[in-house]
């Protein structure tokens, strides 16, 4: 299983193929519905074409991954049904989609659970690969690959990732928006959020040491509403924030108790 193409060329795609091209994969082809993006990763690898058409996506490979938006999985899988000889492994690389989204036998999913950014280089050996395969061939081939990148390899369970990519979401992406919101309260009034790194990363820290439910502090759960008014009456002027405020601040002493 060596022969690869890349259906996709986003950020994952972006992180994942140079990854397994320095692990001897060869990635052939690279698509991607925007020629430019398709292009520019095609650049990055050595020895990859690659195209916008459907129709031109290279037949033969070994395995075929589609590294793209959970929406157009199925759609694309729908277009790419030529493809399908009985020998190559299709593998989606989604969180929250089902092994059946692939209508072919020789199937599975490879989902890196990581957070990727084109700015900022992610440690494969440190990112969970999470695995899921009907057949025991597809299973250990699938395994073997991500082993190449990782030390943390995991055999999950359609149900089992999907609750660790809606974990994921919490974790990752509605705290990031939290640091996106402070940023901007503290732009908005003219004062540093240099200054709030280090407990951002005081936090993190703790939370992986003694457990986030043993880490929570602050107004909410010492019950101090004088601050919680004061803070509420600080966002007069964003009637949106005000309503999160108060709804995570319920949250805590709910979770708390």
């Amino acid at each position: 299983m060596h022969n690869l193409v890349c259906i996709g060329a986003g950020k994952l795609a972006n992180h994942l193929m140079p990854a397994l091209e320095r692990e001897g994969y060869d990635i052939v082809q690279v698509y991607s519905r925007t020629p430019a993006n398709a292009q520019s990763l095609a650049k990055k690898l050595h020895n990859a074409t690659f195209t916008s058409d459907t129709s031109a996506i290279q037949q033969g490979a070994d395995l075929y991954f589609f590294t793209i938006k959970d929406d157009a999985v199925d759609e694309m899988i729908r277009q790419t049904g030529y493809l399908e000889n009985g020998k190559a492994i299709f593998v989606h690389t989604s969180g929250i989609l089902p092994l059946e989204v692939i209508p072919f036998e020789r199937r599975g999913i490879f989902y890196p659970l990581q957070t990727f950014s084109a700015q900022h280089l992610v440690d494969w050996k440190k990112t969970p690969i999470l695995i899921t395969a009907e057949r025991e061939e597809i299973d250990s081939s699938l395994t073997a690959l991500a082993e190449k990148i990782s030390d943390l390899v995991y055999q999950v369970e359609d149900k089992d990732r999907a609750i660790l990519h809606l974990g994921a979401v919490f974790a990752n992406n509605f705290t990031n928006h939290m640091l996106t919101l402070a940023e901007k309260i503290c732009h908005e009034h003219q004062v540093s959020f240099e200054i709030l790194k280090p407990i951002i990363l005081e936090t993190v820290k703790k939370a992986m040491e003694v457990g986030p439910a043993n880490s929570q502090t602050g107004p909410a759960i010492r019950g101090d509403q004088h601050t919680i008014e004061k803070h509420l009456q600080l966002l007069d002027s964003h009637p949106q924030l005000q309503e999160l405020y108060w709804k995570i601040t319920e949250s805590i002493v709910r979770n708390s108790a």
